[in-house]
């Protein structure tokens, strides 16, 4: 490897180390709610951990690509304040085989963050999940708390809880039946945590049936228990398959994605097209990392003797733009078509732009 690859890559991770460092713990404080919530379950520390270390594959993808702009900013601008980038020149190298060891590097950073968005990201938000199972097994009170790790969709819950995680009074569950499109209740007087078993005193059951199915009874059904018992383990493993039959594509590794989406004759469009679009959305996310650097390998360049900040201000307008494409293409994911052109022309528009830019200050014109 040249000497002048080996400064410009080593120049290039180290400030890249130190920016991704900086972003994961920054990036992280915005987990700290979720991770306060599992703690709150009565979590040994070691989970608590191991669930800490689960949220950093889903952070890293992020980091990437903020850390690659960083990087490629601080190198350039610095070789053209010292001017070695004028030295370099001065051997007869033009700006395109000087940004080929960064570009280079950027090239195994985004093959990194495709792994990390395809496959890690995925398996470890199904293990996360599995804590949460897990925990939710040991104490199933923590799903009546209203910041509650597992969604419970359809449910109302209202309570009043006078020991967190062992015993509750006048619960009150108020669920949809899909079945017949009518509100169920159920109330229980207290509800307490005895031994991996769920107690209920005084139980209260309020359901309906449509009168114009069945005629001749009452729509509203009222039964009433003196006791309910149910073990914790049943119900953690009905909401867990439950949840796992619900799985939405961004939790399913790419090549589960790709099974999925080869056996298209059986899903709906609807579905086949969520898969694409979910496989857009990792490409995007990963030549990210790629077109960043691109663009703070390109605006960060200055030939003059002026420093001016015109390069800078169009790297930040460059990469806002594309974080606003981005979320704007996640905000329309019903829409599938106009989402994947949303996640992947930016990505060109950005690489035709920085080569126009290269090129006019490869001829002396800044």
């Amino acid at each position: 490897m040249p000497i002048l690859w080996r400064y410009l890559i080593c120049r290039y991770f180290q400030v890249f180390c130190l920016s991704i460092i900086s972003f994961i713990c920054i990036l992280l404080v915005t987990r700290f709610e979720e991770i306060a919530r599992f703690a709150s379950t009565g979590a040994p520390i070691f989970s608590i951990f191991l669930f800490t270390i689960y949220q950093m594959p889903t952070i890293i993808p992020i980091a990437i690509p903020i850390s690659c702009l960083i990087s490629a900013i601080l190198l350039f601008q610095n070789l053209s304040q010292s001017n070695e980038l004028t030295a370099i020149r001065m051997t007869g190298l033009s700006f395109f085989p000087i940004l080929f060891p960064v570009i280079f590097s950027a090239i195994l950073l985004t093959i990194i963050n495709f792994t990390l968005v395809s496959e890690f990201a995925p398996r470890c938000q199904s293990l996360s999940k599995g804590l949460i199972y897990k925990m939710v097994a040991e104490n199933p009170l923590s799903l009546l708390q209203r910041d509650r790790l597992v969604k419970l969709k359809k449910l109302f819950i209202d309570m009043k809880v006078l020991k967190l995680g062992k015993y509750a009074k006048d619960v009150i569950f108020i669920t949809k039946s899909v079945s017949n499109q009518r509100l169920g209740a159920i109330l229980l007087k207290e509800l307490s945590l005895d031994e991996g078993n769920l107690i209920g005193k005084e139980v209260v059951f309020i359901s309906s049936m449509d009168p114009k199915k069945e005629e001749g009874f009452d729509h509203l059904i009222v039964e009433n228990q003196a006791e309910m018992i149910i073990k914790s383990t049943e119900l953690c493993q009905h909401l867990h398959s439950s949840n796992e039959l619900n799985l939405g594509y961004d939790h399913l590794p790419t090549k589960m994605i790709f099974a999925r989406k080869s056996s298209g004759n059986i899903f709906p469009n609807k579905i086949f097209n969520r898969a694409t679009q979910e496989i857009a959305k990792r490409i995007s996310l990963s030549l990210a990392a790629l077109t960043f650097t691109l663009i703070g390998a390109s605006f960060g360049m200055q030939i003059g003797r002026i420093q001016r900040k015109k390069g800078l201000i169009w790297a930040i307008c460059l990469s806002a733009g594309y974080m606003l494409c981005f979320l704007v293409a996640k905000s329309i994911k019903h829409s599938p078509l106009p989402s994947i052109a949303v996640y992947l022309i930016p990505h060109l528009m950005i690489f035709l732009i920085c080569y126009a830019y290269l090129r006019k200050i490869s001829r002396g014109v800044e």
